[in-house]
């Protein structure tokens, strides 16, 4: 087990990808504190997976939870080994918030918990990685919106792409502690009550290369991967997890489309 003898903290990770990436790191051996707002599906999860897995409830958008957060880890773990930022505030599914009606409200809680909170994470458990000397990974869930925008998510894109930019900056000042930060890209993702962003189902073979939405656990594999050893040597960068909708300029709706049928016969 790649994980066996770390502990990780995930942010939002009672539902969805966290969740995903949850399950993933218990399954490689790791220890695992979930944060979340969810104290239902959060402290369900815990009980699922037994007692490496605990639930701790936090509001990351205040650093006063934070320190309380990585305090009960070192409590009840010993030390902070890997961090996960996917705790993110997005628009309820349904509800067009074009930028001219976009709120100083919805701007400060998608702020706030979206760019805060990662801020004030990443920064805690660097600060304990540091103390200890053994180097650690700070893993960030950015979005396709980092770089291609969506319609009506100003506050969401924007910090996203906030993020991207954060992990360059934090993989160049944490390097020297052998404090490795990278960012994993999700596409169309099929979590617990719909696609990733908002519920209304994207027809896979339209958008999506590979011809499936992704699902938590693949977004999980890449988290595990880059939380090892095995990424030992890889920081400052972006994974892209979106069967190939990031390198596709256009569907192949609008696009040429070829015939397989005389290479698959």
């Amino acid at each position: 087990m790649r994980l066996s003898g770390k502990t990780a903290i995930i942010t939002g990770g009672a539902n969805g990808i966290g969740a995903g990436c949850v399950r993933r790191l218990a399954l490689e051996g790791a220890n695992v504190v979930i944060a979340d707002i969810d104290d239902t599906a959060g402290e369900a999860l815990a009980d699922e997976l037994g007692s490496a897995v605990r639930y701790a409830s936090t509001d990351i958008s205040q650093r006063s939870a934070v320190e309380a957060l990585f305090a009960a880890a070192l409590n009840t773990f010993g030390a902070v080994d890997i961090l996960v930022n996917n705790a993110a505030f997005v628009h309820k599914s349904g509800v067009i918030e074009n930028f001219l009606d976009y709120s100083d409200e919805a701007w400060q809680r998608t702020l706030g918990v979206n760019l805060s909170g990662m801020f004030y994470c990443s920064q805690t458990a660097a600060r304990l990685m540091a103390k200890r000397g053994r180097g650690g990974a700070i893993i960030n869930i950015s979005s396709g919106g980092a770089s291609r925008a969506h319609r009506h998510m100003f506050g969401y894109d924007t910090s996203k792409g906030g993020i991207e930019a954060a992990t360059r900056v934090m993989a160049l000042d944490l390097a020297g502690l052998n404090i490795r930060v990278n960012t994993v890209v999700p596409g169309s993702t099929r979590v617990d009550h719909g696609s990733f962003v908002g519920d209304a189902p994207i027809p896979p073979a339209d958008v999506i290369p590979l011809g499936r939405q992704g699902s938590a656990a693949d977004l999980a594999a890449a988290v595990a991967f880059l939380a090892s050893d095995d990424a030992a040597y890889i920081t400052g960068t972006r994974i892209f997890v979106d069967g190939g909708m990031d390198a596709q300029l256009r569907t192949p709706s609008v696009d040429f489309e070829y015939d397989f049928s005389t290479w698959t016969e």
